[in-house]
């Protein structure tokens, strides 16, 4: 049987599309994948209070109180944080493009409290694409 040379491109293209296809879903899955594993890593830091060594666990503070996050801002991608920094007032938790800062609860009672830390500041990284200039109408 002989293909001509029409069918033989056709049959290529064809190949070549499904080829495409495949590769497309096999990349969305290894990102959705890669995403759900990240994110529970980024839940698995902060399930105890303390760590190990008994220090205090700021993860944890920042998954407590992750629906105060997402509903006061628009931090996207707040499991990419990489890195807390402690002050003399709390911490601040750093991502690629937000800071979040918690202070210090101090307790009144003469009981010995475990130490807490409330929500006090979230700051996103503006971009030139979100700042509208000052001389725009409603339009745009």
């Amino acid at each position: 049987m002989v293909i001509s040379a029409t069918k033989k491109m056709f049959l290529l293209t064809f190949v070549l599309f499904i080829m495409c296809v495949v590769l497309f879903f096999v990349l969305v899955a290894l990102r959705k994948n890669e995403k759900t594993n990240q994110w529970e890593n980024f839940i698995r830091r902060g399930q105890a209070r303390q760590t190990d060594t008994g220090a205090t666990n700021h993860w944890y503070y920042v998954i407590r109180d992750l629906e105060k996050i997402k509903t006061i801002s628009s931090v996207q991608n707040i499991e990419r944080a990489s890195r807390i920094e402690t002050t003399q007032t709390g911490f601040v938790l750093h991502g690629s493009d937000y800071e979040i800062a918690f202070d210090r609860v101090i307790h009144n009672s003469t009981e010995a409290a475990p130490e807490d830390y409330t929500l006090t500041l979230v700051k996103r990284k503006l971009y030139p694409w979100d700042v509208k200039s000052r001389t725009s109408d409603d339009k745009g």
